[in-house]
């Protein structure tokens, strides 16, 4: 679920999250082998109530390691969108837009049965 203060429910759209698993895959799976990180309670405890445009800063500005802020602003907004989507939130119609201050006021909210 995410709550927002402007927008409805659904941030991304599935085909975003789909082109998001694929950036994952090839970029980011090197570092972060599984998703036992990024999913559960372990996202749960680092991004609940945070907004979306957090977690797409700090991917953004720290992603990958090795060369951070190399990528396109739409593979980011794209891993974001795969995040949301495992962690159980719902696609929507627009595509989650590569812009931190966009995002400012959707907060990430996880319920403890989301897997």
């Amino acid at each position: 679920m995410i709550g927002c203060n402007h927008r409805p429910v659904g941030l991304y759209t599935s085909a975003q999250a789909t082109r998001g698993k694929d950036v994952y895959a090839g970029m980011c799976l090197s570092c972060h082998v599984g998703m036992g990180n990024h999913t559960g309670a372990k996202f749960r405890a680092q991004w609940n109530g945070h907004a979306v445009g957090e977690l797409y800063g700090f991917i953004h500005d720290n992603m990958p390691q090795n060369d951070p802020a190399s990528l396109p602003d739409a593979d980011y907004a794209a891993v974001v969108a795969y995040l949301l989507q495992v962690n159980g939130m719902p696609a929507g119609a627009t595509p989650l837009p590569p812009d931190t201050l966009a995002l400012a006021h959707d907060t990430i909210a996880v319920t403890p049965a989301t897997r």
